[in-house]
This record gives C-alpha cells, sequence and structure tokens, in this order.
C-alpha cells in the first residue's frame, strides 16, 4: 500500500518510490514540508550536525513513514522519527 501511494502521488514525474525524488523537488511546493514540522530539523542543518543531503534523505524517510502509516503528508513526528533512524538515538 505503500509503494502504491508514493507512485501514485509521484505518477507522471518519472519517480516510482520516494528515495527516487530529487532534494529540490522536495523542497518546493506542492511537496515542501511546513516548517513547522520540519523545525528541528532545519536546527541541524543549521547547526552543522546534518548536511543537504541528509536533510533531503531525512524529509524522503518521512514520506515514506507517512506513506507506511497511510496518510497523505508526513507531518512533525514523521520527520522526528526518520531523524532519529537517520542519525541514531541521539537525535
Amino acid at each position: 500500500a505503500a509503494r502504491r501511494a508514493a507512485a501514485d502521488r509521484w505518477a507522471g514525474s518519472g519517480w516510482r518510490v520516494n528515495a527516487e525524488v530529487p532534494g529540490p523537488w522536495l523542497r518546493r511546493p506542492p511537496w515542501r514540508l511546513p516548517g513547522r514540522d520540519t523545525r528541528e530539523l532545519r536546527g541541524r542543518l543549521d547547526s552543522g550536525s546534518l548536511s543537504a543531503r541528509g536533510f533531503d534523505r531525512v524529509v524522503r524517510m518521512a514520506w515514506t513513514i507517512a506513506d507506511l502509516d497511510g496518510r497523505d503528508r508526513p507531518h512533525a513526528d514523521d520527520v522526528r522519527e526518520a531523524m532519529q533512524l537517520r542519525m541514531g538515538d541521539g537525535a
């Protein structure tokens, strides 16, 4: 179901799964996540503890977590979970 949700979302773009979507695409509307949902992630980016590439990977993972949970968009909890998976327990 999660793969189908991603495939439906990206239909017509040439991508089938969230992992294939380029970061710049995810950082612009309508796919950009609201600042309230990425505040902690942006703080990590600003502090240098996370690279821009890592930021994009966390956002892709948050989309996948939302798909697995059957939601159409990620929210702050998904971003936090993705950050923890990416960066470990200290995230």
